[in-house]
């Protein structure tokens, strides 16, 4: 089966008559009544999560929706927002899964960026979505559906009520499906990108499916697997990855509406499941807690990770019996998949996918923020041992077809001419080291080095610091603020503290003097109640620096790093004033 799915990788780059929802009834047709999904106490089979999707489709058919229209899904995880998605793509309807973390006027942006005609939202998250409603900008007929139990109350005059329309749809497969080919858009996804605000971004049918293909052939996933899903489904890992790859494979999943440190591998014993779909943060978090005589004593088998340290994929396999820790390297534009799939520790991928390349390590120009080129103008590549740019191999199996209505943004992350005349490479944004054999691994975020006091600091060493004082702290964000007519970019760090906790002042200033230059100390610190990780965390960076140090705009403790008494002190609204006026001076 694996050659099978090779061949289907290499044919896709052409057109193909082939679709999730396509997939999906491939899989009721062999076996319907194979569990599809666990949710809770509920089990649904693959025929159960068919018909569901086709309600979906049958419903907004009725109400005029065609392919190429846009419809927001604003939902947390659960089994309607996988029918909800599958059922509109029948369609050719374009589903943007929008964060269910964000707020406001940012969630207002990410909704309106994608012109959609309609948005439907879970009843868990109506509170939330009706401080934006004066912000949206919908396309006629402007539709607000809300997925609700029948006897939820509907605070605004413009909602509508999903469930009587679902009622009354049918859950026959719809003719639509075998019109929509691999080219199709499937789902928008969000990206913080390189700069500026948020941006939308078309993830296609074939790059969905070769995703799922790749869990298989690479992955270790088959019909028997049964998989424990708990990232966001809004995000590229959960729905593009998780979800499809279960499609596609036949297997089960197992939907959890977030991640526990503390019940995961009580869950992977209870339910069985061999299979996890993770990002670094989540492997760090259980390597953290304290051991366990029965970590060893669990059913899971394989973990394909975004994301991991290093260093700590011997040690987690060790302790917790893992066969599988497979790293992979992908960005949310989905230009090339980076597969560590002869599992080298550390590495996070490689830059061949069998015999496709995926993209090269350039040099980079830091000081003037550019790739190096020779004489010829063309790019110069690395060689093991040295760090550098990835940059993405634009071709027909990795496309790219810029941000939703953000053509500036687009043109600052395409690459022309590096190699040969004609042709195009996506800037990934990160520095990778080079090693034997076409491996990387994992340097920096270029967005994530900023400079100040004429020195340039890298935010992920920073976390890395802060993440090592032992005094109540759960999880850091580091990212740089810009403090007006101040040259550079100081840093500022989001700190999670363990519940019930509280953090050690004293011993904290003397942990990070210790273990930083000055200059990189964070010079803002922002006690928060809860942290975006994983593939959220870049995201959240972006909502996090818009926010800045700003009392005023900032509803958690807020702290600054006296420069001469060196103690970081509670920052006000009046203090915030004396900063900006230069006379308290950083």
């Amino acid at each position: 089966m694996t050659q099978d799915y090779w061949e289907i990788i290499k044919r896709l780059q052409e057109p193909q008559n082939l679709s999730l929802g396509w997939e999906l009834e491939r899989r009721v047709a062999e076996n319907k009544d194979k569990t599809a999904l666990v949710y809770q106490d509920e089990i649904i089979s693959y025929q159960q999560l068919n018909a569901g999707a086709n309600r979906y489709a049958d419903c907004f058919s009725r109400l005029g929706f065609k392919k190429g229209d846009v419809v927001v899904l604003f939902m947390k995880n659960r089994p309607e927002f996988l029918m909800a998605a599958t059922g509109l793509s029948k369609l050719g309807v374009i589903v943007s899964l929008v964060h269910i973390g964000i707020r406001k006027d940012v969630l207002a942006h990410d909704i309106n960026i994608c012109e959609p005609r309609a948005v439907i939202v879970g009843y868990e998250l109506i509170d939330v979505f009706n401080e934006v409603l004066p912000l949206l900008k919908l396309r006629a007929p402007a539709l607000i559906l809300i997925d609700s139990p029948s006897d939820h109350e509907l605070p605004a005059s413009r909602m509508q009520a999903l469930g009587p329309l679902l009622q009354s749809s049918s859950e026959e497969n719809p003719s639509a499906t075998v019109t929509i080919n691999s080219d199709d858009p499937l789902v928008y996804l969000y990206t913080p990108g390189q700069s500026g605000l948020r941006k939308a971004v078309a993830i296609s049918q074939q790059s969905c499916l070769i995703k799922s293909y790749l869990y298989s052939m690479l992955g270790y996933m088959q019909e028997k697997t049964v998989q424990y899903m708990c990232l966001p489904l809004h995000n590229n890992g959960g729905f593009v990855g998780a979800y499809s790859a279960m499609i596609t494979s036949g297997s089960t999943m197992v939907l959890k509406q977030k991640f526990s440190v503390h019940n995961f591998f009580d869950d992977l014993r209870f339910y069985g499941a061999d299979y996890v779909i993770a990002v670094g943060e989540m492997a760090r978090y259980l390597y953290n807690q304290p051991p366990r005589e029965n970590d060893r004593d669990n059913p899971l088998q394989v973990m394909v990770c975004n994301g991991m340290w290093g260093s700590l994929v011997e040690a987690f396999r060790e302790r917790f019996d893992v066969q599988h820790i497979i790293e992979v390297y992908t960005k949310t534009e989905g230009v090339g998949i980076f597969v560590n799939f002869e599992e080298v520790p550390g590495m996070c991928g490689n830059l061949s996918l069998r015999d496709m390349r995926q993209g090269e390590v350039v040099q980079y120009d830091y000081s003037n923020k550019q790739i190096k080129r020779n004489s010829a103008g063309r790019a110069i590549k690395c060689v093991p041992g040295e760090s550098g740019l990835l940059v993405c191999e634009i071709n027909q199996l990795n496309r790219f077809a810029g941000y939703i209505n953000d053509p500036s943004s687009t043109e600052e992350v395409l690459l022309s001419n590096v190699f040969a005349e004609g042709d195009r490479y996506f800037n990934s944004g990160d520095l990778v080291q080079l090693h034997e054999k076409d491996y990387i691994s994992y340097v920096d975020r270029l967005g994530d080095t900023y400079r100040w006091k004429g020195r340039t600091v890298s935010a992920n060493q920073v976390a890395d610091v802060l993440q090592r004082f032992y005094g109540g702290i759960e999880d850091v964000i580091v990212y740089a603020v810009k403090v007006p007519d101040v040259e550079g970019r100081c840093g500022m760090a989001s700190l999670k503290l363990i519940e019930g906790e509280q953090l050690n002042w004293a011993e904290f200033i003397k942990h990070i003097n210790r273990r930083m230059p000055e200059h990189a100390r964070p010079v803002f610190i922002r006690i928060a109640d809860q942290l975006a990780g994983g593939q959220d965390s870049e995201e959240y960076k972006e909502i996090l620096r818009y926010e800045g140090f700003n009392p005023g705009r900032v509803k958690d403790p807020l702290y600054f790093l006296h420069p001469e008494l060196e103690q970081y002190l509670p920052l006000d609204m009046e203090t915030y004033k004396q900063i900006l006026a230069q006379e308290i001076k950083l």
